[in-house]
């Protein structure tokens, strides 16, 4: 039996029973952070390329299989990256637990996490975005979670994959073109630009931030940065995918007129637009939601920026960074949501004044991953931000003083968030945390905090994630 059979099965036949169970939260985070938990331990304990014997089955990993007329088939990088969506998924559902994140998530978290296996699997990798839409749509339901009223971030996260499907498949197409005539290169050349045009619009740095912003904003918390962690783990391991397969791609120009300029440049300079737009967006908001939504933004610019550094960087800072955010994004989701929840579903300044003071714990959990988004020292995104801005300050001091900029931007946001958590609460009513509440955001405090304060804990999972990338060739 393929690997891949089990990634997109397993987790289907999950989410039917979690559906059955959907109207009692606790059998069905149990069921479904079960399920995830098990298939992510699964990929990141078996070998790639070697027979294991699961429930009396051979399964091999990386064994290619023919469905629906597609072929699929698991690559090593792959297999670590659906791995690590599924433990991400599993830790969502646990603070899901907690606070309702809607009905419809567990079941639902567990067929987009098997339909993002199909994105990552399908072979050849120019139907990627064909899938990636149709995952949006299913994504929807839970970025919706039963919520009346605007329908922004549902829409908007469907825009640039659906444009990015024509420019795949006419790449493609002259992909296969290109031996009829072989003296010529034109071809490729076309095949490079649209599919450099096509990355561009996934990988989204500024300005087609837009969408991101929207799902951060409306999606409830812990969906939002689940979808979001998934979703830049797809664009970053599609890339890989086409630059290992196709390696005229690397350094391919979008435009005759400009030969030089490439996506590489693109990323580098649009991730640097990125972080100093959502440094200066943040520090002027009032709504803790958005200031959450361009915190996330400004980790992304930061992984889009080691990207574009390509040979001059490593895609193990890539994979650092984004490892890094991923965590920082859980954490402060969660203290997102609980602060949310008790605010009544709203999370402007008027409506959170106070709230800090009865919901300390939490308060700091959403505080601290904020911190650690922004890259700031004795966090868990300290690190990866600290070997980005030795890496842009080795080239051109200025990118990295822009990059600075957005981080503080962000902190000036995040200081007067924490003036409106410590205001004076007007609800005297309001409840304390519970006990379990507090346990779960002393565990993610742990998680930002102890990497930075002794690295030697990550050790061991970052020299995986490292080993299963670094050996990929040099940025676009």
């Amino acid at each position: 039996m393929s690997g891949v059979v089990l990634v997109l099965t397993l987790p289907l036949l999950a989410a039917l029973l979690v559906y059955l169970l959907r109207r009692w939260p606790l059998p069905s985070s149990i069921v479904a952070g079960a399920a995830a938990l098990t298939l992510g331990l699964l990929l990141w304990r078996w070998p790639n390329a070697e027979p294991v014997l699961f429930l009396g089955r051979v399964v091999q990993v990386n064994a290619p299989v023919v469905l629906l007329g597609q072929n699929f088939a698991m690559q090593p990088t792959v297999q670590w990256v659906l791995g690590w969506l599924a433990l991400v998924l599993a830790v969502t559902y646990l603070g899901a637990w907690r606070v309702s994140q809607g009905r419809t998530f567990y079941p639902f978290g567990l067929v987009l996490l098997s339909l993002f296996g199909a994105v990552l699997t399908i072979q050849p990798a120019w139907l990627a975005p064909i899938l990636l839409a149709g995952v949006m749509a299913v994504a929807a339901f839970v970025i919706q979670a039963g919520r009346r009223g605007s329908t922004r971030g549902a829409l908007r996260a469907l825009w640039l994959p659906v444009l990015a499907i024509p420019l795949f498949l006419l790449a493609a197409w002259f992909v296969e073109q290109a031996p009829l005539d072989p003296e010529s290169s034109q071809a490729l050349q076309l095949a490079g630009q649209l599919a450099s045009v096509g990355l561009l619009l996934l990988l989204a740095p500024w300005p087609l931030h837009g969408p991101f912003v929207s799902l951060g904003e409306e999606a409830p918390p812990l969906v939002a940065a689940w979808l979001l962690t998934a979703l830049a783990a797809t664009a970053i391991t599609l890339l890989q995918a086409l630059l290992v397969q196709y390696e005229w791609l690397q350094g391919a120009s979008l435009f005759y007129a400009l030969p030089t300029l490439r996506l590489a440049e693109l990323l580098l300079y649009g991730g640097m637009a990125t972080c100093l737009w959502s440094g200066l967006a943040g520090a002027v908001q009032t709504n803790i939601s958005r200031l959450w939504s361009y915190a996330a933004l400004f980790a992304y610019g930061a992984v889009l920026i080691s990207v574009g550094l390509g040979a001059r960087g490593s895609w193990a800072l890539v994979w650092l960074l984004l490892i890094a955010r991923g965590v920082a994004m859980m954490v402060s989701a969660y203290g997102l949501a609980v602060v949310r929840q008790r605010a009544g579903s709203r999370s402007d300044f008027a409506s959170i004044q106070g709230l800090g003071t009865r919901l300390p714990w939490t308060s700091a959990a959403f505080l601290f991953g904020v911190l650690s988004l922004a890259g700031m020292p004795l966090t868990a995104g300290f690190a990866g931000q600290w070997a980005l801005m030795q890496a842009l300050g080795s080239q051109d001091w200025l990118q990295a003083v822009i990059v600075l900029a957005g981080a503080l931007g962000l902190a000036a946001g995040l200081i007067r968030s924490l003036s409106a958590l410590l205001g004076p609460l007007g609800n005297l009513l309001l409840e304390r945390e519970e006990r379990i509440m507090i346990a779960l955001a002393a565990l993610g405090l742990a998680a930002i905090l102890l990497p930075a304060l002794y690295p030697e804990i990550w050790l061991n999972p970052l020299s995986a994630a490292v080993a299963a990338f670094a050996g990929s060739p040099g940025g676009p």
